[in-house]
Protein backbone atom coordinates (compact mmCIF):
# COMPACT_ATOMS: atom_id res chain seq x y z
CA UNK A 1 0.00 0.00 0.00
CA UNK A 2 0.58 3.38 -0.40
CA UNK A 3 -0.58 5.74 1.95
CA UNK A 4 -0.27 9.27 3.00
CA UNK A 5 -2.95 10.70 5.87
CA UNK A 6 -2.38 13.77 7.46
CA UNK A 7 -4.32 15.63 10.24
CA UNK A 8 -4.61 18.92 8.64
CA UNK A 9 -3.46 19.67 4.95
CA UNK A 10 -0.84 18.46 3.91
CA UNK A 11 1.20 18.50 6.86
CA UNK A 12 4.68 19.39 8.27
CA UNK A 13 5.69 16.83 5.99
CA UNK A 14 5.62 17.73 1.96
CA UNK A 15 8.81 15.41 0.63
CA UNK A 16 6.94 12.37 1.93
CA UNK A 17 3.75 13.46 0.37
CA UNK A 18 5.30 13.56 -2.75
CA UNK A 19 7.10 10.11 -2.49
CA UNK A 20 4.15 8.12 -1.50
CA UNK A 21 2.27 9.90 -4.71
CA UNK A 22 5.38 10.24 -6.71
CA UNK A 23 7.12 13.21 -8.41
CA UNK A 24 5.24 14.96 -10.88
CA UNK A 25 2.51 12.33 -10.26
CA UNK A 26 -1.17 13.33 -12.01
CA UNK A 27 -3.45 13.74 -8.58
CA UNK A 28 -7.29 13.30 -8.49
CA UNK A 29 -8.28 15.64 -5.89
CA UNK A 30 -11.30 14.25 -4.57
CA UNK A 31 -13.84 17.28 -2.74
CA UNK A 32 -16.49 15.59 -2.03
CA UNK A 33 -16.42 15.66 2.05
CA UNK A 34 -17.14 19.41 1.27
CA UNK A 35 -20.25 18.81 -0.73
CA UNK A 36 -22.89 19.76 1.97
CA UNK A 37 -21.13 23.29 1.93
CA UNK A 38 -22.25 26.53 -0.34
CA UNK A 39 -20.40 26.29 -3.90
CA UNK A 40 -18.58 29.38 -3.80
CA UNK A 41 -17.05 27.30 -0.76
CA UNK A 42 -16.61 24.32 -2.35
CA UNK A 43 -14.72 26.34 -5.54
CA UNK A 44 -12.79 27.92 -3.06
CA UNK A 45 -11.17 24.63 -1.32
CA UNK A 46 -10.37 23.39 -4.90
CA UNK A 47 -8.51 25.85 -5.31
CA UNK A 48 -6.22 25.75 -1.97
CA UNK A 49 -5.85 22.49 -2.61
CA UNK A 50 -4.91 22.57 -6.56
CA UNK A 51 -2.43 25.63 -5.33
CA UNK A 52 -0.95 23.37 -3.02
CA UNK A 53 -0.20 20.47 -5.04
CA UNK A 54 0.75 22.50 -8.08
CA UNK A 55 3.55 23.72 -5.62
CA UNK A 56 4.72 20.26 -4.83
CA UNK A 57 5.42 19.62 -8.51
CA UNK A 58 2.37 17.52 -8.54
CA UNK A 59 -0.21 17.84 -11.33
CA UNK A 60 -3.93 18.11 -9.65
CA UNK A 61 -7.14 17.39 -11.35
CA UNK A 62 -10.89 17.75 -9.58
CA UNK A 63 -12.28 14.26 -9.60
CA UNK A 64 -16.27 15.09 -8.42
CA UNK A 65 -17.65 11.70 -7.27
CA UNK A 66 -21.37 12.76 -8.07
CA UNK A 67 -19.75 12.73 -12.05
CA UNK A 68 -20.07 9.15 -13.85
CA UNK A 69 -16.99 10.23 -15.98
CA UNK A 70 -14.50 11.60 -12.80
CA UNK A 71 -15.58 8.07 -11.40
CA UNK A 72 -14.37 5.97 -14.10
CA UNK A 73 -10.86 8.20 -13.96
CA UNK A 74 -10.22 6.16 -10.81
CA UNK A 75 -9.45 3.07 -12.34
CA UNK A 76 -6.59 5.07 -13.97
CA UNK A 77 -5.40 7.66 -12.45
CA UNK A 78 -1.93 7.91 -10.58
CA UNK A 79 -3.05 9.09 -7.11
CA UNK A 80 -5.91 10.35 -4.67
CA UNK A 81 -5.86 13.82 -2.57
CA UNK A 82 -9.05 13.17 -0.43
CA UNK A 83 -9.79 16.47 1.19
CA UNK A 84 -11.32 17.18 4.98
CA UNK A 85 -14.85 17.96 5.54
CA UNK A 86 -18.06 15.56 6.98
CA UNK A 87 -16.69 12.25 7.10
CA UNK A 88 -20.52 10.72 6.24
CA UNK A 89 -20.54 13.19 3.24
CA UNK A 90 -17.43 11.95 2.01
CA UNK A 91 -18.59 8.27 2.71
CA UNK A 92 -21.66 8.40 1.18
CA UNK A 93 -20.49 10.09 -2.52
CA UNK A 94 -18.06 6.78 -2.29
CA UNK A 95 -20.84 4.21 -1.91
CA UNK A 96 -23.46 6.19 -3.94
CA UNK A 97 -20.93 5.98 -6.43
CA UNK A 98 -18.83 2.45 -6.24
CA UNK A 99 -15.77 4.53 -5.43
CA UNK A 100 -15.21 3.18 -2.74
CA UNK A 101 -14.78 -0.85 -4.09
CA UNK A 102 -12.80 0.71 -6.75
CA UNK A 103 -10.66 2.57 -4.57
CA UNK A 104 -10.20 0.16 -1.62
CA UNK A 105 -8.89 -2.45 -4.36
CA UNK A 106 -6.64 -0.69 -6.02
CA UNK A 107 -5.07 0.73 -2.71
CA UNK A 108 -4.56 -2.94 -1.60
CA UNK A 109 -2.73 -3.97 -4.66
CA UNK A 110 -0.50 -0.88 -4.82
CA UNK A 111 -1.97 0.63 -8.12
CA UNK A 112 -3.17 3.56 -5.87
CA UNK A 113 -1.30 5.93 -4.13
CA UNK A 114 -3.95 7.45 -1.59
CA UNK A 115 -3.39 10.66 0.29
CA UNK A 116 -6.23 12.67 2.03
CA UNK A 117 -6.44 14.35 5.27
CA UNK A 118 -9.08 14.81 8.56
CA UNK A 119 -12.25 12.99 7.47
CA UNK A 120 -10.52 12.21 3.89
CA UNK A 121 -7.65 9.74 6.45
CA UNK A 122 -10.87 8.67 8.77
CA UNK A 123 -13.06 6.91 6.27
CA UNK A 124 -10.11 4.73 5.57
CA UNK A 125 -11.00 3.28 9.09
CA UNK A 126 -13.59 -0.03 9.27
CA UNK A 127 -16.08 1.50 11.93
CA UNK A 128 -16.85 5.33 11.65
CA UNK A 129 -19.11 5.28 14.72
CA UNK A 130 -16.65 7.19 16.85
CA UNK A 131 -16.72 9.52 14.02
CA UNK A 132 -20.11 10.51 14.86
CA UNK A 133 -18.89 12.31 18.01
CA UNK A 134 -16.86 14.61 15.43
CA UNK A 135 -19.13 14.82 12.43
CA UNK A 136 -22.43 15.04 12.55
CA UNK A 137 -24.28 12.06 10.10
CA UNK A 138 -26.99 13.64 9.80
CA UNK A 139 -25.30 15.94 7.06
CA UNK A 140 -25.17 12.84 4.36
CA UNK A 141 -28.74 12.33 4.66
CA UNK A 142 -30.96 9.71 6.25
CA UNK A 143 -29.47 6.04 7.29
CA UNK A 144 -25.83 7.41 7.29
CA UNK A 145 -22.75 4.33 6.50
CA UNK A 146 -21.03 3.64 9.62
CA UNK A 147 -18.92 1.49 7.72
CA UNK A 148 -15.41 3.24 6.61
CA UNK A 149 -13.57 1.55 3.44
CA UNK A 150 -11.53 -1.07 6.29
CA UNK A 151 -8.02 -0.13 5.01
CA UNK A 152 -6.70 0.91 8.87
CA UNK A 153 -6.99 -1.18 11.28
CA UNK A 154 -8.47 0.93 14.26
CA UNK A 155 -9.80 4.53 14.16
CA UNK A 156 -8.17 8.04 12.95
CA UNK A 157 -8.54 10.72 14.86
CA UNK A 158 -7.09 14.08 13.88
CA UNK A 159 -6.85 17.67 15.12
CA UNK A 160 -5.52 15.77 18.58
CA UNK A 161 -4.54 18.78 20.55
CA UNK A 162 -5.94 21.75 18.73
CA UNK A 163 -8.55 24.16 20.39
CA UNK A 164 -8.99 26.79 18.40
CA UNK A 165 -12.18 25.44 16.63
CA UNK A 166 -14.92 23.06 17.26
CA UNK A 167 -13.86 20.20 15.88
CA UNK A 168 -10.38 20.18 17.39
CA UNK A 169 -12.01 20.22 21.12
CA UNK A 170 -14.25 17.12 20.00
CA UNK A 171 -11.43 14.87 18.28
CA UNK A 172 -9.10 16.19 21.37
CA UNK A 173 -11.84 15.19 24.26
CA UNK A 174 -12.51 11.79 21.71
CA UNK A 175 -8.87 10.66 22.06
CA UNK A 176 -8.63 11.47 25.58
CA UNK A 177 -11.51 9.28 26.65
CA UNK A 178 -10.19 6.07 24.44
CA UNK A 179 -6.73 6.78 25.60
CA UNK A 180 -8.18 6.66 28.94
CA UNK A 181 -10.10 3.28 28.42
CA UNK A 182 -7.66 1.74 26.65
CA UNK A 183 -8.68 1.77 23.10
CA UNK A 184 -6.03 1.64 20.07
CA UNK A 185 -6.26 4.35 17.66
CA UNK A 186 -4.50 6.93 15.38
CA UNK A 187 -4.25 10.23 17.23
CA UNK A 188 -2.54 13.11 14.58
CA UNK A 189 -1.75 16.34 15.60
CA UNK A 190 -2.32 19.29 13.13
CA UNK A 191 1.06 18.94 11.36
CA UNK A 192 1.15 14.89 11.81
CA UNK A 193 1.26 12.32 9.31
CA UNK A 194 1.14 8.56 8.86
CA UNK A 195 2.86 7.16 5.76
CA UNK A 196 4.16 4.14 4.15
CA UNK A 197 5.43 3.37 0.10
CA UNK A 198 5.83 -0.26 1.56
CA UNK A 199 5.76 -2.19 4.53
CA UNK A 200 3.57 -0.71 7.59
CA UNK A 201 1.93 2.30 8.03
CA UNK A 202 4.39 4.65 10.75
CA UNK A 203 3.82 8.20 12.14
CA UNK A 204 6.41 10.54 10.47
CA UNK A 205 9.06 11.26 13.07
CA UNK A 206 8.36 15.24 14.25
CA UNK A 207 10.76 17.89 13.43
CA UNK A 208 12.90 19.14 15.91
Amino acid sequence: MRLYLSSMGVGDHPERLVEVLGAGASVGVVLNAVDDRPHAETQMAWEVERDELDHLGLRPERLDLRTDTDVERLRTIDALWVRGGNTFVLRAAMARSGADDLITGRILDSSLAYAGYSAGAAVLCADLSLIAEIDDPRAAGPDPLTTGLGILDRPLIPHVGTTAFDEGRLCTALHDRLTSDGVAHHALRDGDALATVAGPLLPIPRRP
